[in-house]
Parts: structure tokens; C-alpha cells; sequence
């Protein structure tokens, strides 16, 4: 790989593809002790060069896009803003399809059919709904890995972590309830997947999946229902969005003007190219064991279908409780926040200004001082400790106490004084511990490198803690040039770190490097993600010896036009995989026969006589020497296959007094063909007595189960 350009200038910038960094070594901080920018592996469950070597996935993939397309165009770089753009066109057109959309159990589908036959109009609106619900997810996972790997998780970011993960889980509820309101057979999946986990809540008196035995017994008020939750919950999400960058300074919402093209081309492309289609109508009787769905939301139907409802729930509380605990179960010592002197605060506002979490604010004075009004304050709990406010204040007024911006000048000092004393030429390097340069073995009592001879090396938590003024005292105290290596900008570790001392080397951000101060060449701004160590050392070394860099050559338009289209179909693809993949059900051995019970058992009352005992502890106003308990005795089931008991149960009352209806749904595996099928029903304690009976000869397919439903009202009723 060519090392990227350092064309000697006043001073250079450079920035490449590339990423979060790496365990750096030791510095020696205000106390004089060495410090680490993080907390020793040891202190975390998961190894933090774990997620580093997950992480170098990401980094290597923005590399190759670098080369193709700009960072507008990178979509890898800009996954959250993709995902709440996609999030809002699916609220959009979701409104839209309110037009034609029927929301009743018996229109939804013969609705969305019809729009299924206008592909160039209401089935547009349809399959963009679809396809940026689908983008919304795609992009929010990647977001969510990206955010992981990188550990930007813990300490003062796990507000945007926990609300990341309940995004994600409405998000998907939202998408979940969407595939219920088409009533095809996906849909039928999840009704039957959804009371399956219901039906083990004390929420319904009646088991929910009794309503979805037969098409007759379907709730209309249920669908409804479904159809406001699936309404009301992006309302929710939007506060919870605005918790998630309620911490982030210059939060963005939505894409660029550039990238929010792209999103749209992607989600028109895929939806003329692929419109999204209705499976067959739901049909409750009906054995659907291979059906095409949508994996982006549907993914839990292979567990729905095969684990227990018990099981079910223990998976997703233990999931649930996982994700949102990762910032504490994986928290590392968390690095003391910075502080102010308010003595040495002149109110300029920089670091309030630069900090990119909105952790400083402007205060009274607490010093007396009545020649400024305001001094600054560090907000604790919002602080991650990066240090861009210590390299916006060249007062000293504000920095990390365990890595004080008066004692590395110091320690600088005397590395420029006994060079001067050896009668060498030296160049000063200020490391990023997240860049190219965290793996380097640097001395931090001397600074040396033996991967960078010639020069005396500082690691700092973020490129944007370097001072401009603390770069023109190095060369004023004898450094020959000062070398500034950090992330790439699209990739700071601490979101605007590289960018704000690009621009104040540039002079284009106060405090700003005054270039006339300096020589032609003599500050060089390198911008390396933490892979690239080698293209460090030989940038490095083309820097301190004066050569001329290789230049990264310019690529044509036309070039990142073609890529950002291979890209967009690239993503169409992997939308529409997702979306409309294949998944075949457990399938049943033959046919079933269901029966859905809804009885009371006859009421009947148990009396005895009271004790002596009993009526001397009983007050004398309540005594009574016969007592009778009402009751309701279980209610017994039969059924016999071709004058053989398929099943005999006895169902208990429901309620807290089991005194309510006997409510069960039993299915009954069946070979195919014609039974003679019998179903008698006890309503007494006498076991040998039957109040209720019928019996048909029915024929049963691979295709359909039958279904028997009785209530005491109706009766039998035969489907």
C-alpha cells in the first residue's frame, strides 16, 4: 500500500481510511506516575483485542471503499443517520398507504392485493415501505456491531448504548406487528407465534390461541388492535431517539443531502426491481409448512416454532438483559474526567464549544474574579475523558488531571533540552492512542522509539488534545518538525477529535497554529487508522528526512459515481435476500385434528358440618354448623378415531376461585384419510357420565387440519 502524501508545506494534512485504536503504552501523567488510557484486560470479561480484531473487519472495509467512492458516498461510514432516514421514509410512506389500506381481518389482504397489482403506484408506496422498514434494521445492526467493537459503549456513552438497544427492539416489534396486519400465511405465523408466548401471561381469560383455530374465530377487535400498536409505537421511538443523542454535541439525525440521494436510488431501485408480494391468504386451517419471509424482522419464527413458549421467554429476557448490561458488564476502569482551573478560565468558550458530548457548560465564577462573568464547568457524568477541551484552551484553564497539558510541555522540554545537550536533530511525533501509532513500543519517560528514530514520541488519548500552541513551543525549544498522528476524522474514536486539530493546524478553528510563526514543512498532521502502522513509520521517517511523499493519486468523478451505483445494487441485493427468503415449518406427520373448548363444569355445592372446635374459634355472630362451598368441577374431554381414544383429559376451571370456564385447545396428530371421529364431553364429577357428545366421519389431507370448536352457547361446530 503507498504511504499516504506529506507533500512538505507549511504545514500538511493528511487523512485516510481507517480506524479506532488499540491498547496503547503508559505516559507519565500530572502525578508522575504512568497512566494508561484504559483499564488492564484483566478488568474486563471479554478481552478488549477481541473487539479490536472483530473491529479490523469494519476498517479493512472502509479502506477498500475508500478507494472507490468519497466519505459522502461511504455508506459504512454513515450507518446510523442511513438507518433513522430509512426509519422516517417508512413512517412517511406508511402514512401514505393509509389510503388504500383496509385495517380489518376480513379486507387487509384482498387491500394489499390490489395495491400488488399497481407496481408503479400504490405498490411502489407499499414496497418502499417495506424496503426502508428492511434498510432501517440492516443499517441499525451495523451501526449497533460497529459501536461494539469499537467499545464506545461504557462510562458516559451508555445512555446512547441502552437506548440504542430498546430502539432496536421497537423497531423490531414495529416490523413484527407490520407482518400481522397483511394476513397472508406469514402473517398467520406470527398471530399463532405471538399467543403462543401470550397464552403463558395472566393477560387474557381466554387463550389467545383459540382465536386463531379456525377463520371464524378470529378477533376483529384483536387485529384492530395490532393495527394501533403498530401506529402508536414510532411515537415512542422518537423519544427514545432523542435520548439516545441527547449527550452527542451537533448530533446527526439524517443523511446528507448526497447520501440521502443514495438511500432513496437504493430503495426505488430495489422496490420496481423486486415489489414486495402477499403470501396465500391466511388460512387458519391450513398446513403452510414452506413460505417465503422477511429475516430482517421474522428471524424469531424457526424458535417460535420449535422452542416452548417457557423457553421463549427465558431467551428473551436473558437477551434483552444481556445487550442492555454490556455497558457495565464489559466496563473498563473508567478514566477521571477533566477538570477546570478557574483561576486560569478567560470565558472564550472554546471548549465549550469543541466538546463533541455537551459536557461543559458555562457557569458563574467561583473564583471572585469579576473581570469575567462565566467560567467553564465539566459535566462528570457526561465526560469520557478524551481531552479536546485541554487542546481548545491554551490558558491551561481545563485538561485531565492525569494527563496534564503543563506537564507533558514540561516533560517535552527536557526531552528538547537534552537533545540540544547531545547535539542532535530531533522531531517531536504526538500520537493518538487510538491511531496507527497505539501499537508503538514508545518509552514514556524519554520518548523514545525505536521504530521511529530521530524522534521523541508522545502518546495522547486524542489527536484533538494537542495545543496548537504547545506545537510552536516544541519547535521554538528546538524540535526540528512536529509530526501529529491521528485518526482518521471519520473515524475518531471521540467523534471530532482528528477533525478539530485538523482545522486548528489549518488555522481554520481557534485556537489555530500560527503558520507564520513556523518554517515551510515543519508540522505534518498524518491521519492513520490503527492498522496501518507500517505506512506510520515509513510517512515518519519521509517526514523527518525531508523527502517527498508518495502522492495518493486523485481519482475521477465518474469513478466514485460508478462505485456508489455497484455499491447501491450491491445493498439492493442484500435487502431483497433478507427480505423474501425461503423458510419451511416443522412440518406435521400426516394431519391434526384440533379441538377448542370453552365450558364451565356444572356448578355444584360441597357441604359438611363444623367441628365443636371449628364453631368455638368461629365468632359467635358468624357461626354456622353446616357449611357449603360452591365449586365447579373440571371439565372432561374424549375423542375417539375410529372407535379408538385418541385423548382423554380433564380440564380445570380457570380463575382465582376455579370457578370460571374450562378453556383448552388439544391437537391430535391423524394419518391422512376418512375417520370416524367421536368427541364427548363431561360436565360432572361422575366420570362415567357424558353430557355432551357428536360424531362425524371426516377426511383429513396433508394440506389442512380439521377443527371441532364447542362452547355451550353454539354447541359443536365442525370446520
Amino acid at each position: 500500500m503507498a504511504p499516504p502524501d506529506t507533500t512538505r508545506t507549511p504545514l500538511s494534512v493528511e487523512s485516510t481510511a481507517g480506524g479506532a485504536g488499540a491498547r496503547p503504552s503508559s505516559v507519565r501523567g500530572v502525578e508522575g506516575a504512568p497512566n494508561d488510557f484504559e483499564s488492564p484486560p484483566s478488568e474486563s470479561p471479554l478481552p478488549k483485542g477481541i473487539l479490536r480484531q472483530l473491529d479490523k473487519g469494519f476498517i479493512y472495509l472502509d479502506r477498500l471503499l475508500a478507494r472507490c467512492v468519497s466519505s459522502s458516498l461511504n455508506p459504512m461510514l454513515h450507518t446510523g443517520a442511513i438507518a433513522v432516514t430509512a426509519l422516517f421514509i417508512a413512517t412517511v410512506s406508511g402514512i401514505v398507504l393509509l389510503i388504500w389500506y383496509k385495517p380489518s381481518v376480513h379486507m387487509a389482504y384482498e387491500s394489499l392485493d390490489a395495491m400488488s397489482r399497481s407496481p408503479l403506484g400504490s405498490g411502489l408506496v407499499r414496497s418502499l415501505h417495506r424496503y426502508s422498514s428492511d434498510a432501517a434494521v440492516l443499517f441499525g445492526l451495523i451501526h449497533a456491531f460497529r459501536v461494539f467493537f469499537e467499545r464506545r459503549f461504557d462510562g458516559a456513552r451508555w445512555l446512547a448504548w441502552v437506548t440504542g438497544a430498546i430502539m432496536m427492539g421497537l423497531l423490531w416489534f414495529i416490523g413484527w406487528t407490520g407482518y400481522w396486519l397483511v394476513w397472508d400465511l406469514r402473517a398467520q405465523s406470527v398471530a399463532v407465534g405471538s399467543a403462543k408466548m401470550l397464552d403463558v401471561l395472566p393477560i387474557f381469560t381466554d387463550p389467545l390461541s383459540r382465536s386463531f383455530v379456525t377463520d371464524e374465530s378470529v378477533n376483529s377487535l384483536l387485529f384492530f388492535v395490532v393495527f394501533f400498536i403498530h401506529m402508536i409505537i414510532p411515537l415512542a421511538m422518537v423519544v427514545v431517539m432523542w435520548l439516545h443523542i441527547t449527550r452527542l454535541a451537533r448530533a446527526r439525525y439524517l443523511t446528507s443531502k448526497v447520501m440521502t440521494i443514495w438511500v432513496v436510488a437504493l430503495l426505488l431501485l430495489i422496490s420496481i426491481a423486486y415489489p414486495a408480494t402477499n403470501e396465500a391468504p391466511a388460512q387458519m386451517t391450513a398446513n403452510a409448512e414452506y413460505f417465503t419471509m422477511d429475516w430482517w424482522y421474522l428471524f424469531p419464527m424457526p424458535l417460535i416454532d420449535r422452542l416452548s413458549a417457557g423457553a421463549l421467554w427465558g431467551l428473551l429476557i436473558v437477551g434483552s438483559a444481556v445487550s442492555l448490561a454490556i455497558p457495565w458488564l464489559l466496563a473498563k476502569k473508567r478514566k477521571r474526567p477533566a477538570s477546570v482551573v478557574a483561576s486560569r478560565c478567560n470565558e472564550c468558550k472554546k471548549c465549550y464549544t469543541d466538546c463533541p458530548y455537551e459536557a461543559i457548560e458555562m457557569v458563574a465564577r467561583t473564583d471572585g474574579n469579576d473581570r469575567y462573568l462565566t467560567q467553564a464547568s465539566v459535566i462528570d457524568s457526561k465526560c469520557v475523558a478524551c481531552g479536546i477541551c485541554a487542546g481548545s484552551c491554551d490558558t491551561v484553564g481545563i485538561g485531565l488531571d492525569w494527563f496534564s497539558s503543563i506537564e507533558q510541555r514540561r516533560l517535552i522540554e527536557s526531552w528538547m533540552k537534552q537533545a540540544e545537550q547531545a547535539r542532535e536533530t530531533v522531531h517531536l511525533a504526538f500520537v493518538c492512542a487510538e491511531s496507527a501509532g497505539a501499537k508503538l513500543e514508545i518509552d514514556p519517560v524519554t520518548g523514545l522509539c525505536a521504530e521511529l528514530p530521530g524522534y521523541r514520541a508522545l502518546r495522547v488519548p486524542c489527536a484533538g488534545w494537542v495545543q496548537p500552541l504547545m506545537i510552536e513551543r516544541a519547535i521554538r525549544q528546538g524540535a526540528s518538525g512536529v509530526l501529529v498522528v491521528s485518526c482518521p476524522p471519520d473515524r475518531c474514536m471521540y467523534r471530532e477529535g482528528a477533525e478539530w486539530e485538523r482545522q486548528r493546524i489549518e488555522g481554520l478553528r481557534e485556537p489555530a497554529l500560527r503558520v507564520d510563526k513556523l518554517e515551510p514543512g515543519q508540522v505534518q498532521l498524518v491521519a492513520l487508522d490503527r492498522t496501518r502502522k507500517a505506512d506510520l513509520i515509513r510517512t515518519a521517517e519521509r517526514f523527518r528526512t525531508g523527502e517527498e511523499s508518495l502522492q495518493t493519486p486523485s481519482r475521477p468523478r465518474a469513478l466514485h459515481a460508478v462505485s456508489a451505483t455497484v455499491l447501491l445494487i450491491a445493498c439492493a441485493g442484500i435487502l431483497g435476500l433478507g427480505s423474501d427468503f425461503g423458510y419451511t415449518a416443522p412440518g406435521i406427520d400426516g394431519s391434526e385434528f384440533v379441538v377448542s373448548l370453552k365450558h364451565p363444569g356444572l356448578a355444584s355445592e360441597n357441604c359438611r358440618d363444623l367441628t365443636p372446635e371449628e364453631l368455638a374459634s368461629t365468632p359467635i355472630h358468624m357461626r354456622k354448623e353446616r357449611v357449603c362451598e360452591r365449586m365447579r368441577p373440571p371439565v372432561r374431554l374424549r375423542v375417539t378415531i375410529d372407535g379408538t381414544t385418541a385423548l382423554e383429559t380433564s380440564i380445570a376451571p380457570s380463575g382465582i376461585w376455579e370457578d370460571g370456564n374450562s378453556v383448552a385447545v388439544e391437537r391430535i396428530p391423524v394419518e391422512p384419510g376418512e375417520h370416524r371421529v367421536s368427541v364427548a364431553i363431561g360436565e360432572t364429577v361422575d366420570p362415567d357420565e357424558w353430557n355432551f357428545g357428536e360424531e362425524q366421519t371426516i377426511t383429513f389431507t396433508d394440506e389442512s387440519r380439521r377443527v371441532v370448536v364447542f362452547d355451550r352457547v353454539a354447541g359443536f361446530t365442525w370446520h
